[in-house]
């Protein structure tokens, strides 16, 4: 018998390899610090509305409970952990505020369900459930990202969908509301389910069991390859053997002392911690940066030019640089063409750089990725 989470869901339809790795292999994923800080962020919401308050707790105590129970995996630094920190501090007294003016009990937090669904057991935990005072129920979901849905992303939510039928089966009565509580700005916004969009949901969750039945684990490339398990995937486990093995590159031996561009070196970190961010080891990162510098003739990199760049990170200027663009784009919030133009403009010099537009759009595609997720 199937049990299938909607995590496990929208898995399988981003990567069918991916699921096997996950569900069936039991590959770990990397910590990411996403996870870790809407982690946080859950269990001191469900604190806010333990079954052991008549009274919403003082912020005091909820920032006391915030801080013993915060996860600090997937950091790439103590700084940044410490900024994401004073972050969920905020957004937590904003949080406190507004629940406590009209501090009414859940009728649950944090719920685990398991619902026979005609063979298939759906899995899954809701982060409250209210009952209205039409003695309705209102399911709200907790979510700590950046994004913000639109009403139409909102109306074909999957995982709200999985909720409704969760909720129905579990209590015997048709959620009114599907809340979407954004916890950044602190903003519920509501809809529901109507039963052609529960029927579609149910045929996506009995079209994914039978295809892992089958035994349907083909790749799939998208926007957020590669993911934790590259060395896996026969789209991108080859690009990484052949740099691994090229031994003739790895013991190339120079006649004079190596020397490498500023604007080279500035981008060779660009992509160095981008890859470091996304969750490469540096074995790996390393094949990833010298395949991209190859893709055009003339542009050529060996491992052993790598690892002089990566030791002229310890420049203060470098770092300065390298981190300057990442900057921008996360607090700035760029747009496209802006970030195609502050490219233009700081590491332009296609000429020197070998670098195409096709790449610069590429890098684009990922940077825009990074702040979404």
């Amino acid at each position: 018998m199937n049990r299938l989470s909607y995590s496990a869901i929208s898995t399988y339809l981003q990567c069918p390899l991916q699921y096997k790795l996950i569900y069936i292999d039991r590959l770990k994923r990397l910590p990411k610090s996403y996870f870790s800080f809407g982690r946080s962020l859950h269990n001191t919401t469900a604190y806010f509305y333990s079954a052991t308050f008549t009274e919403p707790p003082h912020l005091s105590k909820l920032l006391e409970y915030y801080g013993r129970n915060w996860v600090s995996e997937g950091y790439k630094s103590k700084e940044e952990e410490k900024e994401n920190f004073e972050l969920g501090k905020v957004i937590l007294g904003v949080f406190h505020k507004v629940n406590s003016e009209d501090y009414k009990k859940p009728l649950v937090v944090e719920y685990s369900f398991n619902v026979n669904l005609d063979g298939i057991i759906l899995t899954g935990i809701i982060d409250r459930v209210d009952k209205l005072p039409s003695e309705n129920l209102e399911i709200i979901d907790y979510k700590s990202g950046k994004s913000f849905p639109s009403e139409n992303e909102l109306s074909e939510d999957l995982q709200l969908s999985l909720y409704h039928i969760a909720a129905e089966k579990t209590w015997k009565t048709i959620p009114k509301k599907l809340t979407f509580y954004h916890l950044r700005s602190n903003t519920p916004i509501s809809t529901k389910r109507n039963p052609e969009q529960i029927k579609n949901a149910v045929d996506l969750v009995f079209d994914v069991a039978n295809e892992i039945n089958n035994g349907n684990f083909k790749p799939k490339v998208g926007r957020f390859c590669p993911c934790d398990f590259p060395q896996h995937c026969p789209h991108f486990s080859k690009e990484i053997k052949e740099v691994n093995i090229n031994k003739e590159d790895n013991n190339r031996k120079f006649t004079k002392p190596v020397k490498i561009s500023k604007d080279k070196l500035t981008l060779i970190n660009e992509l160095w911690q981008l890859m470091l961010k996304k969750g490469y080891n540096k074995k790996d990162a390393r094949s990833y940066i010298i395949l991209n510098f190859n893709k055009e003739k003339g542009s050529e990199l060996s491992l052993k030019e790598l690892n002089i760049a990566i030791k002229e990170f310890k420049d203060d200027e470098l770092k300065k640089a390298g981190t300057k663009f990442w900057l921008l784009v996360e607090e700035k919030k760029l747009t496209g063409n802006e970030i195609k133009e502050f490219l233009l403009k700081n590491y332009g010099k296609f000429d020197s750089l070998k670098l195409s537009i096709e790449e610069v759009n590429d890098a684009i595609y990922k940077i825009k990725k990074l702040r979404i997720r």
